[in-house]
């Protein structure tokens, strides 16, 4: 929750509205205060959804609500930005957290995955699929809502070998993910199987 005049938090913007001629709505997740709106003149650079960095803010006068004062670009995602696919579901992430996490709710655990996760997306080694799958497990996981990974995926008729491999990247941080895929260990996954496990695992949030 912000209090106070001024508030300064690092974290990301999930998304861009237009508001009359001269300012936009931003949504942004930050580390400490969850999910916040605030407003921009439109002529503020630095407002891309996905742009990570340090946000300064200032309550604005006989309001409650804060305006952007100043943006440190920490990370601006570039690489992701050059995938189509990554790109959208970087997107659909991003919309996933503002409609599940409640606003002003922090949850500095989730913003982590979700910033490790969308470096991940910036690697063209790394399937997108598998990708989603780590997020959305790591997010049920953090929230207790996971569970056990291979007596779920067992019952729904998961290969023996897949089961396997989706209990490894479980346990493995997105480091050793990447070093996975880099090195080729990676190259038997089969994306189909992601999308299928990513799409049970994405059940749990909706039924929360």
């Amino acid at each position: 929750m912000l209090d106070g005049d001024f508030f300064t938090a690092s974290g990301v913007i999930l998304r861009r509205d237009l508001s009359g001629e001269k300012g936009m709505w931003l949504k942004l997740f930050l580390k400490d205060a969850g999910i916040v709106n605030v407003t921009a003149k439109k002529t503020s650079g630095d407002s891309e959804p996905l742009l990570w960095g340090k946000f300064n803010l200032k309550k604005k006068r006989k309001t409650t609500n804060y305006l952007i004062d100043d943006v440190e670009v920490v990370d601006d995602m570039l690489r992701l930005r050059t995938r189509r696919e990554a790109l959208l579901m970087a997107f659909r992430w991003g919309g996933m957290v503002a409609k599940f996490l409640e606003p002003g709710q922090p949850d500095d655990d989730l913003l982590a995955n979700l910033y490790w996760s969308m470096k991940l997306l910036g690697e063209p080694c790394v399937p997108a699929g598998v990708v989603n799958w780590k997020f959305l497990w790591r997010w049920l996981e953090g929230w207790g809502l996971a569970p056990d990974l291979v007596e779920f995926y067992t019952e729904q008729h998961f290969k023996h070998d897949e089961v396997v491999l989706l209990a490894k990247l479980s346990m493995l941080n997105a480091n050793g993910i990447w070093k996975m895929f880099a090195s080729g260990r990676g190259s038997n996954v089969r994306e189909r199987s992601f999308k299928a496990a990513a799409s049970l695992a994405e059940k749990f949030l909706n039924e929360k």
